[in-house]
């Protein structure tokens, strides 16, 4: 009951503001282009059609999903929210250049057009590998030059679908990776559809494994399942748990913080390190770049992350970086601790990003 009234809540709410934004575009295109009266209603007609098509694509999906209907409401929702974000700045300009109306409407489009084309472009030159290294002083000389690929928010679903995962599972083997750590977001789909992804995730090859925990995201259709798919895959779910792999390392993987909307348990950092040595290197996996002090303090030496996406596209972009600081994205240090955020393997919503890119995250362990 819990968890259905928090989904209800998030609905109105996502519901609420996709209407502004749609109004505050549609808005700024027919007054500042001085349009009259039967151009307006076309304007108004056609962002009426292209906000139902997103609505309509989502409706769909938890039954039957057609792969275009999907996309371009998407690509949609991207191109709204990339508008939003210019008429904002355009607007600002208007409050001291009142008389340049006309024209700055006319580059904003010209601007939201070239912005939308890279977003998309970008995403479909498809995803690059990050290399990183990182030295740590608990790590046995034995394991120097040991390989970690970090893999997240790949949103499996109608968009990123069996042929991108294949994609990405044969890039992450071509790695050669020791390990395969996941950190949430794996999938985005309901339930009962998510089972044609267990023998691509059977593929995945690392010496010492595959492990998980969940995002958000698997908690929404059904986080049951996705146990179960992650069992039946060789994928270890790490629950408010840690496990010590044959060469020492410390893995500990915390649950996302939405677990308790569910009446299930949220994330619990001393439950999760009860039993394990963190005198060995300490590995944390955690969806969200949040209580890095906390980790730190209980003896992680790197906490791996995701969930921000790096916002993918204006305003998000700005929001992320405002909730979440300098730990939005990228490598930071604390001490002698590192956290890792990753701008994410795939995409949610819109297949498009700004000033980001998609990431599969390889990294190197040396001794200090």
């Amino acid at each position: 009951m819990k968890g259905a009234l928090a989904i209800i809540f998030f609905l109105l709410i996502v519901s609420t503001v996709y209407f502004v934004l749609h109004y505050y575009v549609y808005h700024r295109i027919s007054r500042g282009l001085e349009l009259n009266q039967k151009w307006r209603k076309a304007i108004a007609l056609f962002f009426l059609l292209g906000g139902l098509l997103f609505i309509l694509s989502q409706v769909s999906s938890r039954f039957y999903s057609v792969w275009i209907v999907s996309y371009i409401g998407s690509v949609w929702l991207g191109v709204i929210a990339i508008a939003f974000s210019v008429f904002i700045i355009r607007d600002i300009f208007l409050l001291i250049f009142p008389q340049i109306k006309w024209i700055s409407t006319i580059i904003a489009l010209a601007i939201i057009i070239i912005i939308s084309s890279y977003s998309l472009i970008n995403v479909l030159c498809g995803v690059r590998v990050r290399r990183l290294e990182i030295w740590l002083k608990s790590l046995p000389a034995e394991l120097d030059g040991y390989s970690i690929v970090q893999l997240s928010d790949l949103h499996l679903g109608t968009i990123n679908d069996t042929d991108w995962l294949e994609s990405v599972v044969d890039r992450t083997n071509r790695l050669y990776p020791d390990l395969i750590l996941i950190t949430g977001d794996l999938v985005d789909e309901e339930a009962h559809r998510i089972d044609r992804f267990r023998e691509l995730f059977k593929n995945l090859n690392a010496n010492d494994g595959v492990f998980a925990v969940t995002g958000n995201h698997e908690y929404f259709p059904g986080v049951e399942k996705f146990f179960q798919l992650a069992e039946q895959s060789g994928i270890t779910v790490l629950s408010n748990s840690c496990t010590t792999l044959a060469n020492g390392i410390v893995l500990v993987g915390l649950n996302d913080d939405v677990a308790s909307r569910f009446d299930m348990e949220g994330p619990n950092l001393h439950k999760a390190l009860a039993g394990c040595d963190t005198a060995n290197p300490v590995i944390l996996l955690y969806h969200r770049p949040t209580h890095f002090k906390d980790a730190v303090s209980s003896g992680v030496d790197i906490q791996l992350s995701g969930h921000t996406h790096l916002g993918q596209l204006p305003p998000m972009d700005l929001i992320v970086l405002l909730v979440f600081g300098r730990y939005a994205y990228g490598l930071r240090t604390l001490g002698d601790s590192y956290i890792y955020t990753t701008s994410g393997t795939g995409t949610w919503g819109p297949p498009m990003r700004f000033l980001s890119h998609s990431e599969i995250v390889n990294i190197i362990l040396h001794p200090k």
